[in-house]
């Protein structure tokens, strides 16, 4: 009968971590709900559409303690070639919030699509992307010349450099 109490009791004790955990997961699964407070605002515009090769180009500035910066940004994308043809040299315009900048120069670097799970536990939405610096880009609002441009990256990735004022 004691066997028997100490292994209901012990049985009770890993359900609840059990449940526990499962919220836990639960709650990171749906986001927190307040996504993490931006370190800075950037906005690129491309300046290269090219048939054959889409968007390899853009110019950008993003402000970081009260300072601009500049940067450019190297990508490979992809485009259907009859859009290409008609729209070569239309540009698209991305805006967007910066996250874990400590420092300015830590914004260069090549940038990967971060997972779509994290981006959901991180109470945000949208295409977001990681340096290997740790600094997190969101792209929260796309301008297009033309609304039947539309550019997708090769890879998921594109680097950037910064330029100087």
């Amino acid at each position: 009968m004691r066997r028997m109490n100490q292994a209901l009791v012990l049985l009770l004790v890993v359900g609840i971590a059990w449940l526990g955990a499962a919220a836990m997961v639960d709650a990171g699964q749906r986001g927190s709900g307040s996504a993490p407070k931006p370190d800075g605002r950037f906005k690129l515009t491309t300046t290269s559409i090219a048939p054959g090769m889409g968007v390899s180009w853009a110019d950008g500035r993003f402000s970081f303690n009260g300072q601009d910066h500049k940067f450019k940004v190297e990508a490979q994308t992809m485009a259907e070639s009859d859009v290409l043809q008609s729209l070569a040299g239309q540009q698209i315009t991305y805006e967007g919030l910066i996250y874990n900048l400590k420092n300015p120069n830590d914004f260069a670097g090549k940038y990967t699509r971060v997972k779509p799970s994290v981006v959901k536990a991180m109470g945000v939405s949208g295409a977001v992307f990681e340096n290997d610096k740790g600094v997190v880009v969101r792209i929260t609002r796309r301008i297009k010349s033309r609304d039947e441009l539309d550019m997708r990256l090769l890879g998921d990735s594109f680097t950037t450099s910064m330029v100087s004022l």
